[in-house]
């Protein structure tokens, strides 16, 4: 007899066995996906005995998170700032690190600034500003991100508060006026590569050229150019890049005002470049 109890237990020391950090957390989420219930139901009927069925997909499931497969592309979804995002193998995974970029937004935009987000990805930071009552243009390079991006714009019921478009960086803005715009651009060094954490994510995602920083490079250069520049930019990067981007940045634009903010793990993460009082 397999009970809830049981298979839950057998999911957590598989996922241990193979250094998965958080296996309670991840054997209870399986769980809860094959059974379609949540984890009080759990606590509530533990001795309940699972058909041959809900065991065969379970271990299944146990097995493909066991080789560190996100489970977040398991489930099909991930929960950021609230609200939930549909993600896939063409998408990065939402960090909650990355909610501190709406947080530091949301306490400089005003209610008709115009908003650009560059490199949209599954959307979830153009539809998190949009839930708040902001219009956002959102560009990503892959179609088959924004094709991600519209579907959580119309599962999270924000369709009409942004444009979603094909572009590199700023290519196809560059005579549009913006007051604020914000990026979470691919910030990783190939060095990352051998990290097994994020081997299933898309490399168009996550990596710019040997030091991380090419991208950033690109879109700073599109902005020096730009013919009405913002007054804001807040892009997320790693805190060992701070000071290489910060000098480039200073390069570019001398009378630029640039803050440093850390996220929860008390790391470097946001830097909000203002360029106009």
């Amino acid at each position: 007899m397999t009970t809830i109890k049981k298979l839950l237990h057998w999911g957590v020391v598989k996922l241990k066995d193979q250094s998965i950090d958080s296996a309670s957390l991840d054997a209870g989420l399986l769980l809860s996906f094959v059974i379609h219930k949540n984890k009080e139901f759990f606590y509530t009927y533990p001795e309940l005995e699972l058909n041959q069925k809900q065991i065969k997909k379970y271990r299944k499931l146990i097995k493909k998170r066991s080789t560190h497969y996100p489970i977040a592309y398991i489930l099909g979804y991930k929960k950021f700032y609230g609200l939930k995002f549909l993600v896939n193998k063409n998408v990065l995974i939402p960090r909650p690190e990355t909610e501190l970029l709406i947080t530091e937004t949301l306490k400089i935009i005003k209610p008709k600034n115009r908003i650009a987000e560059i490199g949209t990805g599954s959307g979830c930071i153009a539809i998190s500003l949009a839930k708040q009552g902001f219009n956002i243009i959102a560009t990503d390079i892959s179609q088959k991100a924004l094709n991600m991006a519209r579907k959580n714009s119309r599962l999270n019921k924000a369709s009409s508060k942004i444009k979603f478009l094909k572009s590199d960086l700023l290519n196809k803005l560059k005579n549009k006026k913006f007051d604020i715009i914000i990026a979470n651009l691919p910030y990783l060094s190939t060095d990352y590569k051998k990290e097994s954490s994020i081997k299933n994510e898309p490399n168009l995602a996550l990596y710019s050229k040997k030091d991380g920083l090419d991208d950033y490079r690109k879109l700073f250069e599109q902005i020096s150019k730009l013919k009405y520049q913002p007054k804001y930019i807040l892009i997320e990067l790693n805190p060992e890049q701070i000071k290489s981007l910060f000098n480039y940045i200073k390069r570019l634009f001398p009378q630029a005002q640039i803050k440093i903010k850390k996220d929860l793990q008390g790391l470097e993460r946001v830097m909000i470049v203002k360029l106009k009082n």
